[in-house]
């Protein structure tokens, strides 16, 4: 939980509510993705990350270390990702159908 200057308190969440988020923008469940977090090297699976959730959008952190491993925020009709945190995102395609 991360607690502001004025007091209110912002629960922490796992990664799995950036699901539809970020689903949006790849095309696939990324919440078994991994990724690895430049602060300490430590890989994970988006799922595995700590978020917290804010009006201007969401910052996920490395379960780790604690170093913010991406950022996103819908504005308008754009998902923005920040993934300066993050050495590598791997991302699973589904199979091709036969």
């Amino acid at each position: 939980m991360t607690v502001h200057d004025d007091g209110r308190a912002t629960p922490a969440l796992d990664g799995n509510v950036l699901a539809g988020r970020l689903g949006e923008v790849f095309g696939v469940d990324v919440t078994s993705a991994r990724v690895i977090c430049v602060g300490c090297g430590r890989g994970q699976c988006v799922a595995e990350l700590v978020l917290y959730e804010t009006g201007m959008g969401a910052t996920a952190r490395c379960r780790g270390c604690g170093a913010v491993v991406l950022r996103a925020a819908q504005i308008r009709d754009e998902v923005v990702l920040d993934l300066r945190g993050t050495r590598t995102l791997r991302v699973s395609l589904p199979a091709p159908a036969v």
